[in-house]
């Protein structure tokens, strides 16, 4: 059974359109040649038919009307070649030629006329009528059968042309159709398997420039882009199930602890006060994780603006200058690149400060944190240097997802959602964010291009 779908669809729509393109510029290359051979071939006859006129009107002058019959004699002498000639006297009687007389009429004109002879036939002439100075009437033609035929041929090859050109575009579409239909049935296949449920399915790609290759692409992209998303919110939801159940069952072991034990107001309160703490770590976890996800969502995008870099890295080596120094670390800084970007500069606070809090907190005591800033190449480059321990090659990729932490962190502060903010912002400004080893410590680096600011942005 025919599928129905491949007349009706847009590339069938685009043939038709195309086919009735082809066709009218096959009928108006055809109506100009038809045009411009019927004028060659009526010119061509009217030279002729000019020609054998001015022979007769010229013996005339020079010796008379029996010099005008002799030219017409000798005009019409061999038969087949001769053009189509009367000479008639006034009173309407035959004196020469090779048609029947007729009444008299002057100019050029088509004429149905007979052969003068027994049983000549009749066909269509092109002539031009006229008086001699005697008052005679002479008709000079030439037969119009061979410019019939041109037209009949110019016609008929107009009409296989247009067929042959309409058969073409015909089975082009068709072709074109069944392509476009094998194309989209793969897509909705896809999308289908998508919806059911199998996240690894891909649209075929034939890796070339066509308009669908380029929409199967772009599809694969954002199916890439889903299953990443999916993963990392089913990673998030194990991560916080793993997470939050360590305070959440030192909570209720401690209000049952609580209300099992017959205990002074005081120890309730400590109790209370430690639930609270457990409270604020879980809603702390909460909040970033939101926090995360507005980012993530674009929403932040209307409050880019002109944003001086030095001078918020300049404010975050001021806040956190004491907190280093409580650790008996030393934060130094080299602000001297002017840098200035299109951002949010309350990302851009948060996203620096926690990485130099990280660098703090992981460093331990007595090491050297050093923040950088300049521009080079089209870009700028925000460094912070630490001479701590550092971390693995083998989980560096690792530290930026959601509620990651590494083994030696585990009895340290902290929900591991830092990084991901970090990762968030990063993201959102198009910035490119690399950890290497500083050797001892690390090292984190933050390219910014120096651009008007991410796509949609103000």
């Amino acid at each position: 059974m025919p599928d129905s779908r491949r007349f009706n669809n847009e590339t069938a729509r685009l043939s038709a359109l195309l086919i009735g393109l082809f066709a009218a510029s096959a009928l108006a290359l055809g109506a100009t040649v038809y045009w411009i051979a019927d004028r060659a071939m009526r010119a061509e006859l009217r030279d002729f038919i000019s020609a054998d006129a001015g022979a007769v009107a010229s013996g005339y002058r020079s010796e008379g009307l029996s010099e005008s019959i002799e030219v017409v004699h000798q005009l019409t002498a061999v038969p087949g070649l001769a053009g189509r000639i009367l000479l008639q006297s006034r009173d309407g009687a035959k004196l020469a030629g090779n048609l029947d007389a007729m009444p008299p009429r002057s100019g050029l004109f088509e004429v149905v006329a007979r052969e003068g002879r027994a049983g000549g036939r009749r066909q269509p002439v092109l002539g031009q009528g006229g008086f001699l100075p005697d008052g005679s009437y002479l008709f000079v033609g030439e037969n119009m059968e061979l410019l019939a035929r041109t037209r009949t041929r110019i016609l008929g090859s107009l009409a296989w042309i247009i067929g042959v050109t309409v058969a073409l575009a015909v089975a082009g579409g068709a072709l074109l159709s069944a392509s476009f239909l094998r194309r989209i049935d793969a897509i909705t296949r896809t999308c289908r398997a998508i919806v059911s449920g199998r996240f690894g399915e891909r649209v075929p790609v034939r890796h070339s420039q066509a308009q669908l290759d380029r929409l199967s692409a772009t599809i694969n992209d954002m199916l890439d882009r889903i299953e990443a998303l999916l993963e990392s919110l089913r990673q998030v939801s194990t991560d916080i199930a793993h997470d939050l159940r360590t305070p959440l069952t030192r909570l209720r072991q401690r209000l049952e602890s609580a209300r099992a034990k017959s205990a002074s107001v005081a120890e309730y309160e400590l109790v209370v006060g430690r639930a609270l703490e457990d409270c604020d770590a879980i809603l702390a976890i909460f909040a970033a994780l939101l926090g995360i996800s507005q980012i993530e969502s674009g929403m932040r995008l209307a409050s880019f603006a002109q944003v001086d870099l030095a001078e918020v890295l300049r404010q975050v080596v001021e806040m956190l200058a004491p907190v280093a120094a409580d650790g008996q670390q030393t934060l130094s800084s080299d602000l001297s690149g002017a840098i200035r970007v299109r951002a949010d500069r309350t990302l851009l606070t948060q996203m620096f400060s926690n990485l130099v809090e990280n660098a703090i907190r992981h460093a331990g005591r007595g090491a050297r944190i050093a923040v950088e800033c300049r521009a080079g190449g089209g870009s700028g480059l925000v460094r912070i240097v630490d001479s701590g321990p550092g971390i693995p090659a083998s989980e560096r990729d690792k530290v930026f997802g959601r509620l990651y932490r590494l083994e030696r962190s585990r009895n340290t502060p902290g929900s591991g959602l830092g990084l991901a903010l970090v990762a968030a912002i990063a993201k959102l400004h198009q910035y490119t964010i690399t950890l290497s080893d500083a050797a001892p410590g690390l090292c984190v680096d933050v390219r910014i291009p120096l651009h008007s600011g991410p796509a949609g942005a103000p």
